[in-house]
């Protein structure tokens, strides 16, 4: 639906298309960076400044992290926001 603004409502499905990844993806790449950089989950929190808990759904895709963090993410494993999120 298009508004008089040129605004467009994107379902979820569409959404994901466009950012390209899914919260699996996300989950399955945020894992591979932490373990293969040796990094516990709770160090990783740590970092994040986040509880370990919200990791650990990170990390099962039960929970998706904010661009903020994907950010910070991408910053702590030098590497690029796409290799998270794709």
């Amino acid at each position: 639906m298009i508004d008089n603004y040129g605004f467009c409502e994107l379902n979820e499905a569409d959404l994901a298309a466009i950012s390209g990844g899914s919260s699996e993806d996300i989950a399955q790449n945020l894992r591979t960076l932490r373990v293969t950089s040796h990094l516990s989950r709770e160090e990783l929190a740590d970092k994040l400044n986040i509880e370990l808990s919200t990791l650990a759904r990170y990390e099962v895709g039960n929970r998706i992290p904010s661009i903020d963090t994907i950010i910070t993410i991408a910053k702590i494993f030098n590497t690029d926001v796409s290799n998270i999120i794709l």
